[in-house]
């Protein structure tokens, strides 16, 4: 589903925009002024923003349109304006990059009509594009699984970066949660698959080293460069290049790593010729790279630079419902693994307390528990008896409660559209407050709403 973000500070507006649009299929994002436009601009991807010329923030569709540009210098943006700023407009279309202009007021038919030219132009509505509507992104490498709304967003976006041949992603996840898989995925997956893939580890590398190890150098270059050596940018030329722990590289590489990336060239140490490369940039970071550029430790025009296309691995404690998924899937792999050990499956007992844990190591933190597991355990059931001390001592008891499924099945959905209207009953219609009782993001609720036909006012009491 194709994803809009309209910039709007007029409520009014901006609410009438967001609907037009959503009855056309269209994932619909809104921000009243240009700040809040553009922290969400850097949180997710988005096909087309939709922003007025004239707003009351500290800056105005201009400054905003040059902000989206350095982020991601192909996402289209429409600019909203009266009749006696068109001048304005056109100069923005002709020579800063605007995709195009919507005079004030609005025709429906025009807004649709520009918008649609917009995503073809981003190739959100190309034929076979998987995230168009019905279909779904055919990604599965080792254990990126989940059908968390937040795992199915990631791989909405991660092939927008496969079929769009996006040459710079940044990846942000705690540690764990799989950042070098979804490197992995992307390359493999992409135009550059039969090309080198090259990982380093920038936190691993001891400070005196790293420009050594990214950019080469020449023989007699220092102590003991003995021989010429290559460094990873020229290694992976034509393929991609993985740098983990990119927020652990000190401000002085930040400055030859911008250079690099700006200029796609690279000079080893002691050298006098510049090299060109061609190299698709992967990097990530389990820091908070937005602080990290307030306080003074990372460069804001190398993060604006590696930032184009950012994709979030959220934490396994914020999708408890792929919990299971990836228990079983990862069990299943270890049976495939091991064909001499007696195959294995989690008991719903067991399954359940995994759900209750908060798995500060994420993945794989899932992965190294289970596998211990499997390979210590004779059974042919994972019991509660078997998990580690820590996994059952949690805040809810374990249980020997089951939930008893009838063989005609049940509808899945409908149970839980039962708890939807019941949260919203409970809360008087209030969006927030029933979000906050069913454990779920307000976004993710309005989703649910959205699929079942639900309105709020539904569930209002009369005044």
């Amino acid at each position: 589903m194709p994803s809009i973000l309209i910039v709007e500070d007029d409520s009014e507006q901006r609410l009438q925009y967001q609907r037009i649009l959503q009855r056309d299929g269209y994932d619909v994002e809104t921000a009243e002024n240009s700040i809040s436009a553009l922290e969400k601009i850097k949180e997710q991807m988005f096909d087309v923003v939709i922003s007025d010329m004239r707003m009351s923030s500290r800056f105005e569709g201009l400054e905003l349109l040059r902000e989206i540009k350095k982020i991601d210098p192909a996402l289209p943006v429409l600019i909203i304006t009266a009749f006696a700023e068109l001048n304005d407009a056109v100069n923005l279309v002709a020579h800063e990059g605007a995709f195009y202009y919507l005079e004030k007021p609005i025709q429906i038919d025009v807004l649709k009509r520009e918008v649609n030219r917009a995503l073809q132009s981003r190739g959100a509505l190309t034929e076979g594009e998987p995230d168009s509507e019905g279909t779904s992104p055919d990604i599965a490498v080792d254990y990126i699984v989940g059908e968390s709304e937040k795992m199915q967003q990631l791989f909405k976006n991660m092939s927008r970066v496969i079929h769009r041949g996006v040459r710079q992603v940044l990846i942000t996840g705690e540690t764990g949660s799989g950042k070098s898989l979804v490197a992995r995925a992307l390359h493999e997956y992409g135009n550059r698959k039969d090309k080198p893939f090259v990982s380093i580890n920038c936190g691993a590398i001891a400070e005196t080293l790293i420009e050594s190890e990214l950019f080469g150098h020449e023989k007699g270059a220092f102590t003991d460069a003995v021989q010429q050596k290559k460094g990873i940018f020229e290694v992976a030329d034509t393929g991609t290049l993985f740098l983990d722990e990119i927020g652990d590289i000190s401000v002085q590489t930040q400055s030859t790593l911008l250079h690099v990336l700006e200029k796609h060239e690279i000079r080893r140490i002691g050298g006098s010729e510049n090299i060109q490369v061609d190299v698709c940039v992967i990097a990530a970071t389990n820091k908070n790279l937005v602080e990290a550029v307030k306080d003074g430790t990372f460069r804001s025009d190398l993060y604006f630079r590696l930032n184009v296309i950012p994709l979030h691995l959220s934490p396994l404690r914020e999708r408890i419902e792929d919990i299971p998924l990836l228990a079983n899937f990862l069990i299943q792999k270890f049976n495939d693994e091991y064909v001499d050990a007696v195959p294995k499956q989690v008991t719903q007992r067991a399954m359940s307390a995994l759900c209750r844990y908060d798995w500060p190591g994420n993945v794989r933190q899932l992965e190294n528990y289970l596998h211990r597991i499997f390979v210590l355990s004779e059974n042919t059931s994972i019991d509660l008896d078997e998990l580690p001390p820590e996994i059952l001592d949690t805040s809810l008891p374990s249980t020997d409660f089951e939930i008893d499924i009838p063989e005609s099945g049940v509808a899945l959905d409908e149970i839980i559209k039962e708890y939807v209207c019941a949260a919203l009953a409970k809360t008087n219609g209030t969006q927030t407050k029933a979000a906050e009782l069913l454990g779920i993001s307000r976004r993710q609720l309005q989703h649910r709403m959205q699929s079942y036909g639900l309105q709020s006012q539904d569930f209002r009491e009369d005044e």
